[in-house]
């Protein structure tokens, strides 16, 4: 895939999208082998900002890659990112359950909702007020 012809909005998500799907990667990973920073866990509703960011981030840049794709073009609001975010955040919640150092739980999930959600409406007003493709064509901004 070439650059040439991808405007700078574009560009940017693009190379967001790698460059944050590394550090989430690394960051599971960490918490996967137990090795995340001892002192995280003490820092008060660290987890559901952790959730909120992390998957959140990953919807922001996903959206504007996807150049904010509606999954159906019949229900131009519900978008591919964030669907296909939530799908495997969903997934990746349940299998917690079978990790002796993770848990899972009906709150980080609800922080991984809410990051997807209002990140990819941020994003959105970046695409517009940025020179995305996408504006109001899909209800991104009134």
């Amino acid at each position: 895939m070439t650059t040439q012809g991808i405007t700078g909005w574009r560009r940017f998500t693009i190379y967001g999208l790698v460059v944050y799907l590394a550090l989430d990667i690394t960051i599971g990973t960490m918490a996967y082998m137990g090795s995340l920073w001892a002192f995280l866990p003490g820092i008060p509703h660290f987890d559901f900002a952790g959730h909120f960011v992390l998957i959140g981030g990953l919807a922001f840049f996903l959206d504007g890659v996807l150049d904010y794709r509606p999954v159906t073009r019949r229900v131009p609001w519900l978008r591919l990112a964030p669907t296909a975010v939530l799908t495997v955040a969903g997934i990746e919640e349940l299998l917690q359950a079978l990790t002796p150092r993770r848990t899972s739980s009906v709150s980080d999930f609800v922080a991984d909702v809410l990051g997807v959600y209002f990140l990819s409406w941020v994003s959105g007003l970046a695409a517009a007020k940025f020179g995305g493709r996408q504006g109001t064509q899909n209800g991104l901004v009134p």
